[in-house]
Formats: structure tokens, sequence, C-alpha cells
């Protein structure tokens, strides 16, 4: 009888170890998989911002001061970015499966929101680069 209960415990402490790593590895999965959506969203944003840029330079454009905040917007939006890249640890040494699920899952909120924040920058910057009339 003990020598069944140990085996049911070690079974299900091992259970329990390998289920919180494969938490783990599907939150990080998860982290870096939005991680390359927002790097596909940058592309656009600098793409987009660089248009602006042009255009405000050249004196392309009547309504300047639109443009204008439409290129904080998307600045602020990749400085948001590069920030968040420069403060990732994916690595997380010495940290217990508890502790890095925790980190990851902050994270992901994290890079979700500027996700979104991108996102909105391309989309208003898209509208607004189809509608402009120049000079």
């Amino acid at each position: 009888m003990k020598k069944l209960l140990l085996i049911l415990l070690t079974g299900s402490l091992l259970y329990s170890c390998s289920n919180r790593k494969g938490e783990k590895k599907a939150i990080m999965e998860d982290v870096m998989k939005v991680h390359e959506k927002v790097m596909e969203v940058e592309g656009q944003v600098i793409a987009n911002r660089m248009k602006l840029d042009t255009l405000i330079t050249q004196n392309k454009i009547a309504a300047k001061d639109s443009a204008e905040m439409l290129v904080k917007k998307m600045s602020a939006s990749e400085d948001a970015m590069e920030d968040w890249m420069h403060k990732f640890d994916y690595e997380q040494k010495g940290k217990s499966d508890d502790e890095v699920i925790t980190y990851m899952n902050t994270q992901k909120k994290l890079i979700m929101a500027i996700d979104s924040q991108l996102n909105t920058a391309v989309k208003e910057s898209n509208i607004y680069l189809k509608t402009v009339k120049i000079k």
C-alpha cells in the first residue's frame, strides 16, 4: 500500500512538473508569436512614417498638423516597441517555472498593447494617406 501511494505521489509530482514546463513553453511561444506579428506591423509603420515625413518636408500637404500628429503617434508606438525589446528577458535564467510563467504572461499583455498601438497608428496613417490632398 505504501509503495502504491509513493508511486502515485511521484507520478503526480512528475506530471505536475511536466505540466508547468509545458505551460511555460506555451506562454513563451505565444509571446514570440505576438512579437513576430508586431515586427511585421512595425515595417508598415516605418513606411507610412517615411511617406508622411516626405510630404511634410516638401510642403505637399495642406493639413500639416494632422500629418505631424500621426508621425508622432507612429514614433511613439515604435519607441514603445523598442523599449519593450530592450527590457524583455527571454531566457529568465535562474527563475522557477512559476516565475517565468508570471513574467511571460505580463510580457504578453505588454506586447499585445504595443501591437494594438501599432495597428491603430497604421490604420490611421493609411486612412490619412489615402485621403490627403497634395498641393
